[in-house]
């Protein structure tokens, strides 16, 4: 199986265990990291609820500032949703989240390090 990442084609690699799975991108070589990794770590009920399902997608790219490698750049999102939960509830959050991906906010934050009050 293969992902499309924004035209990007990231191709199916090896099962690291049973619970995650590395998909290597278009510019991935020994030198250089272009991958994504998803996981997923299965609920552990307790005596009051039936605990939470818990996944996770990272994306390690090896960054250049034109001609020479300045290091390895992760993003990640996880999961952690309880088992009960309404599917349309937690894609609504996916969603929100993605919205807000968007945003000069975000940008601030994510991108320039610095914090919004």
């Amino acid at each position: 199986m293969s992902l499309t990442v924004n035209a990007a084609t990231y191709a199916g690699d090896t099962a690291r265990s049973p619970d995650s799975f590395r998909y290597l991108g278009p510019a991935h070589t020994h030198a250089v990291k272009d991958y994504i990794d998803v996981k997923r770590t299965a609920p552990k009920p307790t005596s009051v609820s039936k605990g939470w399902g818990k996944s996770e997608v990272k994306l390690t790219r090896t960054l250049t500032n034109g001609t020479d490698s300045v290091g390895d750049a992760i993003v990640s999102i996880s999961t952690s949703f309880p088992v009960d939960a309404v599917a349309a509830q937690k894609e609504l959050m996916l969603t929100d989240l993605g919205v807000f991906l968007g945003t000069a906010t975000s940008d601030l934050v994510l991108v320039s390090h610095k914090l919004v009050h």
